[in-house]
């Protein structure tokens, strides 16, 4: 191509955009301002949650069958944690084996007469996780992938069971998006940030639905009061 055709081109090209370039200014005080007034609508557009009380919300979606795949239950305290898993196992005929997340607070307690190390590459294992924070609105949970945290705990096991704080479920999904941004102002955003809301579900051409076909088939939620 000839140059000065090129720089002509280029020249026209810069002089479109300088053109288009916006030339109202807004001081920062007015932008904020609007930003709120956007928020405000957001309200309305939250869908209405079965109960005002964030746990309460979430146990009563997954009873309502609004959740794929997904049971839950509460407990009083953590130190609960292994019998409720063993209570697991018996209703779908489990062996006592699982993975347990790395973490203090699951691998302290009591866990006699359980293996909590299962190999979860292998078929119909169990993972048990901790959850950054549950979500009302959605029945979903959240991870952060840590050194403590490896993602494939939460999509490799055919059974998961995610341990969720009390004090950490949201109400809305908009909740967490704020947390989310105030740790990336924090420059402490984890590689993966993932919300489960369910196993996956799939369906063929006829009509039929096939659960865990990305990840786990079956997915249990624990509820912890005293955390």
């Amino acid at each position: 191509m000839n140059k000065h055709i090129s720089e002509q081109s280029r020249a026209k090209i810069f002089s479109a955009i300088n053109a288009a370039a916006p030339t109202l200014t807004m001081d920062a005080k007015t932008i904020q301002q609007e930003a709120l007034e956007i928020l405000k609508e957001s309200e309305f557009a939250r869908p209405k949650l079965l109960s005002e009380d964030a746990t309460q919300a979430l146990m009563l979606r997954i009873e309502a069958g609004l959740v794929i795949g997904t049971s839950g239950e509460k407990l009083i305290t953590l130190d609960d944690l292994p019998n409720a898993v063993k209570q697991f196992f018996s209703k779908h005929s489990l062996p006592q084996a699982l993975k347990v997340q790395g973490i203090e607070q699951l691998q302290k307690l009591n866990w006699a007469g359980i293996s909590t190390d299962s190999d979860i590459q292998q078929d119909n294992t169990v993972g048990l996780c901790w959850a950054e924070y549950g979500v009302a609105e959605t029945g979903s949970f959240v991870v952060h992938s840590s050194a403590e945290m490896p993602i494939l705990l939460n999509f490799l096991p055919l059974y998961l069971i995610a341990v969720i704080p009390k004090s950490k479920i949201l109400h809305y999904m908009d909740d967490y998006a704020l947390i989310a941004n105030e740790i990336a102002k924090k420059g402490e955003t984890p590689r993966n940030m993932c919300l489960i809301s369910g196993v996956s579900g799939t369906t063929d051409i006829e009509g039929v639905l096939v659960q865990g076909a990305h990840g786990p088939e079956v997915l249990h939620i624990i509820i912890i009061e005293d955390q």
